[in-house]
């Protein structure tokens, strides 16, 4: 219920920023940082929040991992465009990284290997979905490569949003997804600190979004014509490997 109510939270948060046909998204959120303050005092009577407000005090979670959550998705607002990877970053550890410090406090991991764990794979996750979601993006006027990446490679944000696939393309993208496997390895030289069911879930949710960089991969790197997404019976399929052999996990 903990981990639902903290999804739901967020997922929100998510959509007031990207769901087209939204009136005054800046002040939706706004009133959802205010919500999020009434339920740290007990007094919200919104029902995301009053279910929040439940795993908030029986596991201690920090406010601030929410309100870094929402300080990403005020970001998604204002900013269109990311200069260097040190910028992207910064955005991805308040988008990303937030759900990861929630869920180690509602799991009671305390360790700071399992931090650095749960922190390189929500980077992992959420660069892969960067690269799965370019051509989404880019519909919509947004661009997460770092624009000095674009410089590096010869390709252009006007080719980007115009969802030009060409050898330049390619060759940025073999770039980004090497860049995001490395997170992944990152993550998974720490994995001895995660135990039981946490562990499985954590190598499970990296199992999956890793098969999404083989398939942008073996789509020749085409993040416009489709979406690199894995159904139910390849998350089955999966979860079946996993079990049999674990170590089919590694990226």
């Amino acid at each position: 219920n903990a981990i639902f109510a903290s999804y739901t939270f967020c997922r929100y948060a998510d959509d007031i920023v990207d769901e087209e046909g939204k009136k005054n998204p800046k002040a939706l959120l706004a009133r959802w940082r205010r919500d999020l303050n009434l339920c740290y005092r007990g007094k919200t009577t919104h029902p995301i929040m009053t279910a929040l407000y439940d795993a908030v005090r029986k596991y201690k979670i920090p406010k601030a991992a929410f309100e870094g959550l929402i300080d990403g998705c005020a970001m998604d607002l204002s900013i269109k465009r990311y200069d260097s990877f040190e910028e992207l970053l910064k955005y991805c550890e308040r988008v990303a990284v937030t759900m990861s410090t929630i869920s180690l406090h509602i799991f009671g991991i305390k360790d700071k290997k399992a931090e650095e764990y749960g922190k390189y794979l929500s980077l992992a996750l959420q660069l892969t979905n960067i690269l799965r979601d370019i051509g989404e993006d880019a519909r919509k006027g947004r661009i997460y490569i770092p624009l000095n990446d674009l410089k590096k490679y010869g390709y252009s944000e006007e080719e980007l949003l115009s969802g030009v696939l060409n050898p330049r393309f390619r060759s940025l993208m073999e770039f980004q997804v090497k860049r995001a496997r490395a997170y992944y390895e990152k993550a998974y030289s720490v994995l001895e600190c995660v135990e039981g069911d946490s562990r499985f879930g954590a190598l499970l949710m990296g199992a999956v979004y890793a098969k999404v960089l083989e398939r942008i991969e073996k789509s020749n790197y085409d993040v416009f014509s489709k979406r690199h997404d894995l159904s139910f019976l390849d998350k089955a399929v999966l979860v079946a490997k996993m079990t049999v052999l674990p170590s089919y996990t590694k990226v």
